[in-house]
């Protein structure tokens, strides 16, 4: 199982509140009396890395700024900073905040490509963010550092601190490498973080909320024991939504508590998260079982129509350290093609008291996961309980392993129902099972031994297509059409895989998608 190492930073920051009285210039704002109550002017800033010079006032593209620092100085809020293209080697800390209803936004000048580089550093962060609300960055590049912990982008909320409504949308996350050979086998001490929350926060109101990551894509970086897109401790309500995350050297999505970032246990972990919409591949370590997306501490959180495969777990909702991973649900999502399983479930010490609690894991589709055929199967499950797996679709590959449930304890309550299972032989009386230290090779034998899955069947789903690229849509006649269990669809609005309604004319099908 995973191996994690949490780097905890002990940092200064200083923070300087820059505000200039000036005219307003026609030029560069809206007019205000077309604002609402309460809505700054919308001053625009201008950077140029070529042409520009931090003695001017930024304000036009001819009098622009010559560094990205001197925005992050200077902006006030309600502002937009357009940065011109090209390359900038800055080590960048933000200084400044938005108000609500009046944020900063920093984003390229006219689709200009705008590049971050941290090659030529002294630290080892890129760009650091502590303690700051209200702010958006938009279509920009941070790449090439490294360096042993290296760091992308670094968002923190101090202990006694706290960090809101901060929005990266269209931001590229890459080469960010605690070494430059991704072969080389690190110790538990050698990790960089492409982008990292740490929520220090000592309560409540110290907590980073209202994190939003969209449409960003996190490639290419070597991390170590560490993952490409991790949020940690503190953190209360956040969005991962719609973002590329792949060719990374261990885990690509993270939803991490219980590492003690925040000293104070009762909020140590994120939560109040939705993870929707993303693509994760490659994400592999040869050190370790890396997941497309994992869960590890958090509680609360929604993963829902995600797409992940040829990874080590498709997606893992686990718990390493002491206490409980809880009220996680796992919903519309693709999984194929996975190493080791399609969705790993449970914590897994018998030295900690980690567990999986009061989660569910329904209308997913999983195609020929566990392509290591070490036994696996579909689903992986150890320390949890009071889990529910159900209107799911499996179709496992040539070993023809359902799944398999380690007989580890704390466990009890999980419960199996309204699923197709399907091998590619299609014979029922040809499968395993791995039942704690009972195995089954028959469907009827298992579901006769452990009163599991009482409504499944074994049964072929008619997928559209089962060839390298499959296409799990299920053609017309399919055995999944409106056989799914309805009562666990309790919100109405909904969607499939596809974006279309969950629920149609009171029925619900098997599997990620629903055939309208």
């Amino acid at each position: 199982m995973l191996m994690r190492n949490i780097f905890l930073l002990s940092v200064l920051f200083f923070c300087f509140s820059c505000k200039k009285e000036r005219a307003v210039n026609p030029e560069d704002t809206e007019n205000t009396e077309n604002n609402p109550a309460g809505k700054a002017a919308a001053q625009v800033y201008y950077v140029d890395g070529a042409q520009g010079n931090n003695q001017n006032d930024g304000r036009t593209p001819a009098t622009a700024w010559k560094t990205i620092q001197k925005s992050f100085d200077a902006a006030v809020a309600g502002s937009t900073v357009k940065i011109r293209g090209g390359v900038y080697y800055e080590q960048l800390t933000v200084r400044v905040n938005g108000t609500a209803g009046n944020p900063v936004t920093f984003t390229n000048y006219n689709n200009e490509q705008v590049i971050i580089d941290g090659s030529k550093i002294t630290g080892t962060t890129i760009l650091t963010i502590t303690d700051k609300k209200f702010l958006t960055f938009s279509n920009l590049t941070v790449q090439n550092i490294t360096k042993n912990n290296a760091m992308g982008i670094l968002v923190s909320a101090s202990k006694t601190g706290g960090a809101s409504d901060l929005t990266f949308r269209n931001v590229v996350v890459k080469k960010i490498n605690w070494t430059s050979n991704a072969s080389t086998i690190p110790n538990a001490n050698q990790n960089a973080q492409p982008f990292i929350a740490f929520g220090y926060g000592t309560a409540q109101a110290n907590a980073i909320t209202n994190l939003v990551i969209d449409s960003c894509e996190f490639a290419n970086n070597i991390t170590g024991f560490s993952e490409a897109l991790s949020l940690d401790g503190n953190i209360d309500g956040f969005t991962i939504t719609n973002n590329k995350v792949h060719d990374n050297a261990n885990i690509g999505i993270a939803a991490l508590g219980h590492y003690g970032v925040s000293t104070n246990s009762q909020v140590d972990q994120a939560r109040n998260g939705l993870i929707r919409g993303n693509s994760c591949f490659n994400n592999k370590a040869s050190y370790a079982t890396s997941g497309g997306i994992y869960v590890d501490g958090g509680k609360d959180i929604k993963i829902d129509r995600n797409i992940t495969y040829q990874n080590g777990y498709g997606i893992e909702v686990g718990h390493e350290e002491n206490g409980t991973t809880s009220n996680i649900i796992v919903t519309n999502n693709l999984i194929y093609l996975n190493q080791i399983t399609g969705i790993a479930i449970g914590g897994y010490d018998d030295g900690t008291t980690g567990q999986v609690i009061n989660s569910i894991f329904r209308n997913n589709s999983f195609f020929k996961n566990n392509t290591d055929n070490d036994g696996s199967g579909e689903i992986y499950i150890t320390k949890a309980s009071n889990c529910t797996i159900g209107n799911n679709v499996f179709y496992t590959n040539s070993q023809n392993t359902l799944f398999s449930l380690e007989n580890i304890s704390p466990q009890s309550g999980n419960s199996f129902d309204y699923n197709d299972w399907f091998t590619p032989s299609g014979n029922a009386n040809d499968i395993w099972i791995n039942w704690r230290n009972t195995g089954y090779d028959s469907f009827s034998a298992y579901k006769a031994g452990t009163g599991q899955d009482a409504h499944s069947f074994f049964k072929d789903p008619l997928f559209v297509s089962v060839g390298a690229t499959p296409d799990l849509h299920v053609k017309t006649g399919s055995p999944c059409l409106r056989s799914g269990n309805l009562s666990w669809i309790t919100d109405a609005s909904e969607k499939d895989l596809d974006g279309k309604p969950r629920v149609v004319n009171g029925a619900v099908d098997m599997g990620a998608y629903q055939q309208q």
